[in-house]
Parts: C-alpha cells; sequence; structure tokens
C-alpha cells in the first residue's frame, strides 16, 4: 500500500510539472536556444519525481508537503505595490529585486560598468541572448538532482551577472528575492548565474524575504546558483532565508574553481517550513581555495537540512568548512557533509567541523561528516558535536539574578558567537533575529 502510495505521488506530481510546462511553454523566454534543455531537463524530472528517503542524502528529509501539493507557475508583472521605503537602505550601486518571482525594475539599481553585466536574467535571455549563449553552456560537472531538472525545466527568471577580467567590485551586489502574495500556492523557480573572469573580485548577497500580512503564505521556492571562478577571481556569497512559516525553500549552490581563485560562501537559514540547501565545490586546478560558512536555527515543526560537497580535484588546493545549527522545539535538522579528495590532489587540505545546540527534549538534529581520500600526503579533519545547554551554567546565571530567557540568551550568544564573527556581512542582523526566535519560544 505504500509503495503503491508513493507511485501515485509522484506520478501525480510529475504530470502536475508537466501540464505546468505545457501551460506556460509559450510564455517562456529563449525557447528557440534554450527549448531543448528545457526538454531533457523536464524528462529527467519525469522519470525520476522528487527525491525520497532511500537515497542516501535525503535519508532525513520529508518532501510530503512538496510530493503532494501542486504549486503553479504564475508569469506575470510583480507587485508593484512596493516601494523602495519597504526595503532596507540601499549601500550599493547594485541591487536586483524580484517580487513573486518577478523582476521588479523600480525596486532595482543597476550601475553599469564597463565590461561587465549585472542585469535579471530574463532581459539576458531576450535581450543579449548572443552574449548569453557565448559566456554560458550547461555546465556537465554540477551534479544534478530532481530540483536542478525542475529548475533548469523553468529556467527564465533570476539574476545574471558576469564580471569582466580584472573587474574589482568595491560594494556588494544584492539581490532580493520577496514574496508579498499570499493568496495562491506559487512556484518559484529561480536561477542565478556568476562568472567571474581572471583575476575578478565581487560580493553577491542573496536574501529571500516573506513580506505577506501574515507571514503564512503557501509557496515553493526552487532556486540554483551557478557561480563559474576562472583563475586568481575572488567570490564572496552571502544567502540569508528568511522566508514564510509554510514555504518550501530547496535551494542549490553549484561552484566550480580555476587555478588561485578563492570563494567564500556564508548561509544563515532561519525561516521556512523546509530549508533545503545543498552545495557543491569543485576545486578543478591547484591552489584553489574555498570556505563554507553556515548557521540555521529550526524551531517549531521546521525542517533545516545541509548538504554540502567540496571536491578536491587538483592537488595543492584548500577547503575549510564551518556550521552551527541551534534546533529547538519539534523541530529537526540535518547536516550531511562530505569531503572527497581525489587520487592527484596530493599536498590538499580539507577541515570540516559541526556543531549544534538543542533547546528542546524534542528537537531533532542529524550530523554525518563525510572524508573520502583516494591518496596520501594530505591533511584533512572532520567532527560533530551534538549537545544541550549546560544546566550548571543556567543555575549559575539564574543565582545572579537572570530569568531564564536571559541565561538561556547570553548561552546562545556564547555559542553563536564564533560562526557569527566568520561572517562579515550578517553581523548586525543574525543575533538580533536569533534571540528574537528564541524569545518567541519562551
Amino acid at each position: 500500500m505504500l509503495k503503491n502510495k508513493i507511485k501515485s505521488d509522484i506520478n501525480a506530481i510529475t504530470t502536475h510539472y508537466c501540464q505546468e510546462y505545457q501551460r506556460v511553454e509559450k510564455q517562456l523566454i529563449g525557447q528557440n536556444f534554450l527549448s531543448p534543455l528545457r526538454l531533457e531537463a523536464l524528462k529527467q524530472f519525469s522519470a525520476h519525481g522528487f527525491p525520497n528517503k532511500k537515497q542516501a542524502d535525503w535519508k532525513y528529509s520529508s518532501l510530503t508537503t512538496l510530493s503532494q501539493t501542486p504549486y503553479a507557475l504564475n508569469i506575470s508583472i510583480p507587485d508593484n505595490t512596493l516601494s523602495s521605503t519597504h526595503l532596507d537602505p540601499l549601500r550599493s550601486d547594485y541591487r536586483l529585486v524580484f517580487v513573486n518571482g518577478c523582476f521588479s525594475a523600480h525596486l532595482s539599481n543597476m550601475a553599469l560598468l564597463a565590461g561587465c553585466k549585472i542585469t535579471n536574467l530574463a532581459t539576458m535571455l531576450e535581450h543579449y541572448s548572443d552574449q548569453f549563449n557565448a559566456t554560458w553552456k550547461p555546465d556537465e560537472t554540477i551534479d544534478e538532482n530532481s530540483f536542478t531538472h525542475l529548475n533548469t525545466a523553468f529556467m527564465q527568471e533570476g539574476a545574471y551577472i558576469y564580471l569582466a577580467a580584472n573587474t574589482h567590485l568595491h560594494t556588494p551586489i544584492e539581490i532580493l528575492f520577496i514574496n508579498t502574495d499570499e493568496t495562491s500556492r506559487r512556484f518559484i523557480p529561480l536561477r542565478t548565474i556568476v562568472i567571474a573572469e581572471e583575476n575578478s573580485k565581487a560580493t553577491i548577497i542573496e536574501k529571500y524575504i516573506d513580506m505577506s500580512a501574515e507571514n503564512n503564505a503557501d509557496y515553493f521556492t526552487n532556486t540554483v546558483t551557478e557561480c563559474r571562478l576562472a583563475g586568481h577571481s575572488h567570490i564572496q556569497h552571502y544567502k540569508r532565508i528568511n522566508e514564510s512559516k509554510l514555504a518550501q525553500h530547496v535551494g542549490k549552490l553549484c561552484v566550480t574553481q580555476q587555478k588561485n581563485s578563492q570563494f567564500s560562501a556564508y548561509s544563515l537559514a532561519l525561516n521556512g517550513a523546509l530549508i533545503r540547501s545543498d552545495v557543491s565545490v569543485k576545486l578543478l586546478a591547484s591552489d584553489a581555495y574555498c570556505q563554507l560558512k553556515g548557521l540555521y536555527y529550526a524551531s517549531g515543526q521546521q525542517q533545516v537540512d545541509h548538504c554540502t560537497q567540496i571536491d578536491h580535484v587538483s592537488p595543492h588546493t584548500r577547503s575549510e568548512e564551518f556550521y552551527k545549527g541551534i534546533i529547538d522545539d519539534r523541530a529537526r535538522a540535518t547536516f550531511n557533509g562530505k569531503v572527497i579528495v581525489r587520487e592527484q590532489a596530493i599536498k590538499s587540505k580539507a577541515q570540516q567541523l559541526n556543531k549544534n545546540l538543542l533547546l528542546s527534549p524534542l528537537a531533532e538534529v542529524n550530523s554525518k561528516p563525510q572524508l573520502e581520500i583516494f591518496t596520501d600526503d594530505i591533511q584533512c579533519t572532520h567532527g560533530a558535536s551534538i549537545g544541550q545547554l549546560d544546566n550548571e551554567a543556567l543555575f549559575y546565571l539564574r543565582t545572579r539574578g537572570l530569568t531564564v530567557a536571559a541565561a538561556t540568551d547570553l548561552l546562545v550568544k556564547a555559542f553563536i558567537q564564533d560562526i557569527i564573527e566568520q561572517m562579515p556581512l550578517f553581523n548586525d542582523v543574525a543575533l538580533p533575529i536569533l534571540i528574537k526566535k528564541t524569545h518567541e519560544n519562551f
């Protein structure tokens, strides 16, 4: 019975998205050159459906809502009732804003830069298709899954960033994905493409924000961000997920790095019924370096999952990975981190660490750090820990006149202080939001 139910769900949901594609196919931009890619991706998605618990990387992830809810794509103009006063003050020359999955030109700010292109993907596909095709090709090294295939099938909107050689941006590129729609079950596929040529440098901030009235909007955000770093390029990538209480957010970050490139990813996962973040980094040439830093807080009945893979393909490559999580109430979290060191990747170094703090006896976390090493003469370490608040420390703070809430605040701050200090642009927002979430549970 259960197997038949699962098959029925797979057939129903794949049929739904195939019908969605047929419904909007003629509205999709760039069909004259992207149609074969989209159709092949849809074929792959139809063949496999969403992942299930039998797949190792999805063992602890529940996709019941996604498998049973027919979210619909809505290609339309954005909500123009938003004004710049609703947004954080502009601190950069470059801001791309998307509302309900659609680009909002009047909220965006795109300064011109010689040899570079910073715009929305739909504009690139419609008006600059020759340049798009010259700079972007499907990357066969990307580890595809069903969500990536689904995203590719509907690939149309998102950000396109091309950095010419020797370009150094001194202010961040800010990309805001805002939801205001609380009436429809919307499917929002977003593709961000970052191409960093030789010796270029930039900081990119992706923010996913719900601004619906009750923070109860039910929608599905499916994101893929591709970052391709040429030699000696430096990219810092920030991602902040603050979706609605009912939102399903499944995102993938795919990174390829060439010689002497440096990539830093900083993740802050806060709100959403489901937050799934996959990261795949391939260090393809010597002296490439990447670091992944993440902080997540799951409460209520949230599910927050991180699955990372760093592949050391070449010699003298380095990686550092550090994630911390706070899990409260009946929430669940998963960290599944894999580091691969290939046979030819001698003299490589890799560090991986995941630490979790449980604030409730009903909270659950699964941590699985992994190393796959196929050579000698390397330096690799990994570790994981899961713990609770120190009762003696709580008691001591209570004897000094602190309430339970205040004492908990202090210990939570101490737990996350080191990871926050390593995420510079999240310093001013992470701590207040996390403490506010902690207070909501007292």
